[in-house]
């Protein structure tokens, strides 16, 4: 008797777990970027979400939540319902948050990375006025002149902010940082010359054709392959700079694997999708999709890497 009631509990419950999976999503689906309106962050989000939408025939919402480095936004959702109707457009801040603020609103176990969708090298640009023309050039005009330079980012542990504290330490300079909310902030400030330098990603090089920007190289092992008249800054004369942006979407760790596959499943069939892939790739980013295993060898490779370059140059504390 005891066998017939565990088996009929068992068939019960396989068929509610399909079910789930096969008709994921059933309401609207929330896309939290945990940074400001405008930022590339953003724009991929709603790239995103506009296409999973389609697939969906479900509202795809996508809600800013800035603040603290990130962390704010991934609070949300490490510490949301794990069902899979709340997820998180995630980047570099997602791995510098437990290593930036005294304390955290979310356990880093409670989110999981479950797909990359795509990468940009962080690119060096400085204000076109500026008088130097090469990755030398200008790491001699800091040693020359120092104090004088100003190196902006769009958030103190973001992707610019590692890749600018990462290349002077390289270089062997000190150029004072300048932390902005967010990306468009400080592009603003920069193509206006209220900062001198900044990393980027390819989504600045038309200011350079206008002339407002001069770009110097990229923080990449090869040259893009969009503008190979870019030398990485490792053949500019410093090595060891390689900085990237990533993008990938996050979930709750409890969510059931069955609705992780849904989910995962749309976005790289989205991904596939020419049009979308265009429309990312115009930020100057690149398409780069890894799965939920090669994500989060990644996401881990992230972690003690830049882990280890905040805590030797101390810029949790600076």
């Amino acid at each position: 008797m005891k066998k017939a009631v565990f088996l009929t509990a068992m068939l019960s419950f396989i068929p509610a777990t399909l079910a789930q999976a096969a008709t994921f999503p059933e309401k609207p689906v929330t896309l939290v970027v945990p940074y400001s309106a405008g930022g590339i962050t953003d724009q991929i989000g709603r790239i995103l979400g506009d296409q999973l939408g389609k697939k969906w025939k479900h509202p795809v919402v996508v809600e800013n939540k800035p603040g603290a480095g990130a962390a704010i936004g991934t609070a949300m959702v490490a510490n949301g319902k794990a069902d899979g109707y709340q997820l998180l457009i995630g980047s570099v801040g997602t791995v510098t948050n437990q290593f930036m603020l005294k304390s955290l609103p979310y356990k880093t176990e409670d989110l999981v990375p479950l797909i990359q969708i795509s990468e940009a090298p962080n690119v060096l640009y400085v204000r076109s006025s500026l008088p130097v023309k090469s990755v030398s050039e200008l790491v001699a005009y800091a040693k020359e002149n120092p104090g004088k330079l100003t190196f902006a980012n769009s958030g103190i542990g973001s992707s610019p902010h590692l890749a600018a504290a990462l290349f002077q330490e390289k270089a062997g300079i000190s150029i004072t940082n300048v932390p902005y909310r967010g990306t468009s902030a400080a592009i603003a400030d920069f193509l206006g010359g209220q900062v001198d330098a900044y990393f980027d990603t390819m989504q600045s090089m038309p200011y350079v054709k206008q002339g407002k920007l001069a770009v110097l190289g990229v923080a990449s092992e090869n040259r893009v392959p969009a503008h190979p008249e870019v030398p990485t800054i490792a053949q500019a004369g410093t090595p060891d700079v390689i900085a990237s942006s990533w993008f990938g979407v996050f979930v709750p760790a409890k969510t059931p694997e069955a609705v992780k596959t849904q989910i995962a499943d749309a976005i790289t069939d989205v991904m596939q999708d020419p049009e979308t892939a265009k429309k990312i790739e115009n930020l100057g980013t690149v398409i780069h999709v890894r799965d939920q295993q090669q994500f989060r060898q990644f996401f881990e490779t992230e972690t003690r890497r830049w882990g280890d370059l905040i805590k030797r140059l101390n810029i949790a504390d600076s």
